[in-house]
């Protein structure tokens, strides 16, 4: 994958920790001399707390900002996958930033689908697609042939072998592992540190080295 341009000016909807690491990415990008500018975060106004984070305002219409600005983009920084979706069906019209850190590496056949996130030090070898609005955290590696459907979210570390499948707002816990050629079902969700050596059904958690299913999962 060549070298991306920069995001331009951009709007960080959520203002939580992940908000805040993701102010670092822009900066990052910045500093590495293409074009980033976060221009504030965004919240609903139900979350609305400090005026500023990071020496940025924080607004709680995100969409009067993108009416009023059409060079603006906005980036969801939520890491709850059902979350995040919910947001983006909100925010129908935007325009969505897709940030990758000046640290990954991403190879040339690597696709990366708008509005994901792709944190330092993670990398992607070949033949990679990786959906919209996908959240790839530091140090994740994903191996030849893996898919990462729309809203997936990867915590720091995690680590798929080739041919993993991962559908939709599936969500891999801190340290997760895969082993080739399984299936992690929609919206299922996978413990940290987990091993998974089957396919994961859709919808429910597994948990454990061998992963195993929680009891009513």
């Amino acid at each position: 994958m060549s070298a991306p341009a920069g995001p331009g000016r951009v709007l960080i909807f959520g203002a939580g920790g992940l908000g805040r690491e993701v102010l670092q990415i822009l900066r990052d990008i910045a500093a590495s001399g293409r074009p980033a500018e976060a221009i504030g975060f965004a919240v609903d106004p139900s979350h609305r707390g400090a005026p500023t984070l990071g020496g940025l305002p924080v607004h709680d219409d995100a969409m009067a900002m993108v009416r009023a600005d059409p060079t603006l983009s906005v980036v969801v920084a939520l890491g709850d996958p059902g979350l995040r979706a919910a947001t983006v069906e909100r925010l129908s019209g935007a325009r969505f930033a897709t940030l990758r850190h000046p640290a990954a590496w991403l190879g040339e056949s690597v696709t990366l689908g708008e509005g994901s996130i792709v944190f330092g030090h993670a990398s992607a070898t070949t033949d990679v697609a990786i959906g919209r609005h996908v959240l790839v955290n530091p140090g994740c590696t994903l191996a030849h042939d893996v898919v990462l459907e729309d809203f997936a979210t990867l915590a720091p570390a995690v680590a798929l072998a080739g041919g993993v499948h991962v559908e939709a707002g599936a969500d891999l816990g801190t340290g997760a592992r895969v082993i080739p050629r399984r299936r992690i079902g929609r919206s299922a969700v996978v413990g940290a540190g987990a091993v998974v050596i089957r396919d994961v059904p859709p919808g429910v958690t597994v948990v454990g080295v061998p992963a195993r299913m929680l009891r009513g999962g």
